[in-house]
């Protein structure tokens, strides 16, 4: 993931910031950024400050860094799921038009187990196209293309799976977003892409997602006394138009309330943040 951030920015405050992998290009470097493995033990001064990321779930400190990012907001750098870069290389055109039989749309390809019984039991309460892995009712993973074939990504590139699933969910009123793990401000991509297709997510996961989103923008799941009540209830908004409409009309007004911090937030914006807690330590020379 990070080597799309690879770039030198003008940061605020007269800063300047370079994010790489080369360690030619790095002369020096304040910072060193571990993401996939722990940072050495030991630290001393003059040498570059250890920086770890986690944006996963079950996110843990291992005493071996002197920067933390992760998406919670009390650890030392906060990085969202909200921000562009989730959405590098892929269509992300916004259909118009809404399959008014097949209400839900859902993909998953990872088919964990708490995961798949939840979204069976919901699933088999509403009219639905299921694209990935889990429960697929279509088909296959690339049928998306024979039903939207303007998914395509590229005319002169053979699509992969993963260019045409946000283009399709555009066409669904609603969208099934369920979180691996329900730990609190662990909201990923599959919320944002939702939103950003112009759908209407129906989440399970975060219990303060609301931080996280526009008002009145989704229908969290958890919120109801029972599956049944959920469904019921997304039928009913699905045939009245004033009813669904509500739920869009914070786009009228753009990027507002919590949504705004939450994308100031995201990864978009990570390198100059980074680079601002690093200058506030003092860099290589902070004390170790």
């Amino acid at each position: 993931m990070n080597h799309n951030l690879d770039n030198l920015y003008t940061c605020r405050c007269g800063l300047s910031c370079l994010w790489t992998k080369s360690p030619v290009l790095a002369d020096k470097p304040d910072a060193l950024l571990f993401e996939t493995s722990t940072p050495p033990n030991q630290r001393h001064k003059g040498e570059p400050l250890r920086v770890y990321m986690d944006l996963e779930a079950g996110r843990k400190r291992s005493g071996r860094k002197d920067i933390y990012i992760s998406y919670h907001a009390e650890d030392d750098v906060q990085s969202t799921y909200a921000g562009t870069l989730f959405h590098n290389s892929r269509n992300y055109y916004i259909s118009n038009k809404k399959n008014n039989e097949k209400l839900v749309y859902w993909f998953s390809s990872r088919c964990l187990s708490q995961m798949v019984i939840l979204a069976k039991k919901f699933l088999g309460l509403v009219p639905h196209h299921s694209f990935g892995k889990c429960l697929n009712n279509v088909g296959g993973s690339n049928v998306a293309l024979s039903f939207y074939p303007e998914c395509a990504y590229d005319a002169n590139v053979e699509p992969k799976w993963w260019d045409h699933i946000h283009f399709a969910m555009s066409h669904y009123k609603f969208v099934l977003a369920i979180e691996n793990t329900f730990t609190e401000s662990y909201v990923t991509e599959k919320l944002f892409y939702a939103l950003d297709s112009g759908a209407v997510p129906i989440y399970f996961g975060a219990p303060n997602v609301m931080d996280f989103v526009p008002p009145y923008s989704i229908i969290d799941g958890r919120k109801f006394r029972s599956l049944k009540e959920l469904a019921t209830y997304v039928k009913a908004v699905a045939n009245d138009p004033v009813a669904y409409a509500e739920y869009h009309a914070w786009r009228r007004c753009g990027v507002l309330g919590n949504y705004g911090k939450t994308r100031a937030m995201s990864l978009d914006t990570l390198p100059c943040r980074l680079c601002e807690a690093v200058s506030r330590k003092g860099g290589r020379n902070a004390r170790s």
